[in-house]
């Protein structure tokens, strides 16, 4: 994409607040391209959106689960431990910078001489971008000002105030809508374009955001009654994409790797490349201590293990299930989706690595098998490791830009957010037959009732839960779980104490005796590799895993060990909007301080 941005003669650094005075475009290879020729010349306008987008579409979300349930993490946020500012001032003004450059394309596209179809195209991708950073100030702040012009800064009153959060939801609905208009099914190049903000991604993204406005975050009494837009904005989004050909993947674990218009499971997408890449392969891959990938994050907690059920759906205590859980070979008949999602201590995860981190396609997360110098610091303190997504045939030194795209929206999601609020308004056989379709594609066990695990007859409130945890497997590592906690308003009820544990995996005198002549923990661990990989041992046999590893458990919470739970998590209920930080405070005497921080008097609710 082209990195076009206007340079003003007086460029405000200000919170909330921009100006724009006599711009010249200030373009690379270019000089000084002035505003007449970019707006009268069709390229050189897409490349200015386009900077739009390389500024403020989603990437990969690495780490995002570490404020979850889901993973390690957290710090301050989840210890009970924010101060005022913690925000920092950098994501206020970034996103109302970003807004400023919208602008100056939504008042300046319609001057020159681009066609009135080339104009709509590019003013309802701008009007999408300005939806999805008011909406993402809303769901970090609550209201904000609305701000939908250049300001001049000679002329323009520039202290204003925040707006209420139903106003900024109303503006971020009207260039939803607006957007949808103008915004075309595919286009013309699919190739070249592919990526770009589509009818479907606006239809979607609307239904996100008012799931989001009908949840508890905005609605803490569920009294506001906005469960049925946002069923109908879901609703009419699904029905729309499936008649574009969108629906399920067949393959839960191959989605991420088919790329491109024909994947029918990719709304939004943001595009990689290996010049271009991203490291969310190497933040999951074992750590290599030469190359300093890998451990990073997404490495999962028991609770997220015992989350997922059966091979036949149903959980992993419930008595009548067909599979019966072993706490030692635990990954034995669950739901496929935790075969696709992690590696365990044993497993065949065929990687691209070199030795002697890697003698075989056999993956080690047992105590001391890092037999570099990095040790047991580095070992997942989960005991697993996660490959979703993660492309195996990567070589370890091109881990840290993987090319892989990012579905930041996807077609599940979609159909996930529909029957969650189809429950919310009683609608609970549309949200059974969805989750059905969503186990089938997983590859779990249809049953004799053809439920697939599913409890029969659940109520609202009992299927709500059973569409919490059906997004927590399905949209595991996504970045969803940390916004379905916020939304739902569930931290405390979830998280709130010591709840994250993981696997501590040790090896046993019998796996020493492997080699009895040295004690060289990796020539014991080639003879074991051997004897799996000829079938003599089968790691998937309790008795034989249990021979050479014994298994207990751990806190992962911050300073937490085998031996002690760590800080308790603490998450306060002030937390679910944050504050404005004092120096756009002072700048901008017009703001309020959020309520539940020092000096609050805004409401977010409004």
């Amino acid at each position: 994409m082209m990195n076009t941005k206007y340079k003003s003669i007086l460029l405000m650094i200000c919170i909330f607040i921009y100006a724009s005075c006599d711009d010249v475009l200030d373009k690379e290879n270019l000089s000084d391209a002035g505003p007449d020729l970019v707006w009268n010349d069709e390229v050189l306008a897409n490349g200015f959106l386009s900077d739009i987008y390389s500024d403020n579409i989603d990437g990969w979300p690495t780490g995002a689960a570490g404020i979850t349930d889901n993973d390690e993490g957290g710090g301050s946020l989840l210890y009970g431990e924010l101060s005022p500012g913690s925000v920092g001032g950098n994501f206020i003004s970034n996103s109302y910078e970003a807004l400023r450059n919208i602008h100056i394309l939504l008042e300046n596209v319609g001057t020159g001489s681009i066609s009135v179809e080339a104009q709509n195209l590019m003013r309802g991708q701008a009007l999408f971008f300005r939806a999805k950073i008011y909406f993402e100030l809303v769901n970090t702040f609550g209201g904000v000002p609305i701000i939908l012009k250049v300001l001049d800064l000679n002329n323009d009153d520039l202290n204003i105030p925040r707006s209420k959060t139903s106003e900024c939801i109303a503006q971020i609905l009207t260039d939803l809508d607006e957007a949808i208009t103008l915004l075309p099914d595919n286009y013309a190049d699919q190739g070249a374009d592919y990526g770009r903000i589509t009818k479907g991604a606006a239809m979607a993204y609307k239904g996100r955001v008012l799931l989001h406005y009908a949840s508890e975050l905005f609605d803490p009494t569920q009294s506001a009654g906005r469960w049925q837009a946002a069923y109908d904005a879901n609703k009419a989004a699904l029905t729309y994409l499936e008649g574009q050909g969108k629906g399920l993947h067949p393959s839960y674990s191959g989605m991420w790797f088919d790329e491109g218009p024909g994947n029918p499971e990719a709304i939004m997408v943001t595009q990689y490349s290996v010049d271009a890449g991203h490291a969310n392969d190497a933040g999951q891959r074992p750590w290599v201590v030469a190359l300093g990938t890998g451990y990073y994050f997404n490495k999962g907690t028991i609770g997220l293990f015992d989350a997922y059920p059966m091979k036949d759906g149903k959980m992993i205590n419930d008595p009548t299930s067909a599979y019966t859980y072993n706490s030692t070979a635990f990954w034995l008949n669950r739901d496929p989706r935790f075969t696709d999602t992690f590696s365990w201590n044993g497993d065949l995860w065929p990687l691209n690595t070199g030795s002697p981190t890697r003698t075989s396609d056999i993956q080690w997360s047992f105590q001391e098998s890092r037999i570099e110098s990095q040790g047991n610091g580095f070992i997942t303190r989960s005991g697993l490791d996660t490959r979703k997504a993660v492309d195996g045939s990567i070589v370890d030194t091109e881990a840290n830009s993987s090319p892989t795209d990012w579905m930041e929206i996807r077609f599940t999601e979609v159909l996930l957010n529909t029957i969650e609020a189809a429950n919310e308004i009683g609608n609970t056989a549309e949200a059974y037959a969805a989750l059905q379709d969503i186990r089938e594609r997983a590859g779990v066990e249809a049953g004799g009732d053809g439920l697939y695990g599913l409890q029969v007859g659940m109520d609202v409130d009992q299927m709500r839960d059973a569409i919490l945890l059906e997004r927590r497997i399905e949209l595991v590592f996504e970045g969803k779980r940390a916004q379905d906690l916020k939304r739902r308003r569930l931290y405390a009820t979830v998280m709130n104490g010591n709840v994250r544990r993981g696997y501590v995996i040790k090896k046993t005198a019998a796996f020493d005796a492997l080699e009895p002549a040295n004690d060289n923990i990796l020539d014991d661990r080639k003879i074991l590799e051997g004897l799996v990989l000829s079938g003599t041992v089968d790691l998937n046999d309790p008795v034989d895993y249990n021979t050479y590893f014994t298994t207990t458990f751990r806190s992962i919470e911050r300073l937490g060990s085998e031996i002690a739970d760590g800080d308790t998590v603490n998450y306060l209920d002030h937390y679910y909007f944050r504050d404005i930080p004092q120096n756009d405070l002072d700048r901008n005497p017009a703001l309020e301080q959020t309520e539940g921080w020092p000096n609050g008097t805004f409401n977010p609710l409004d």
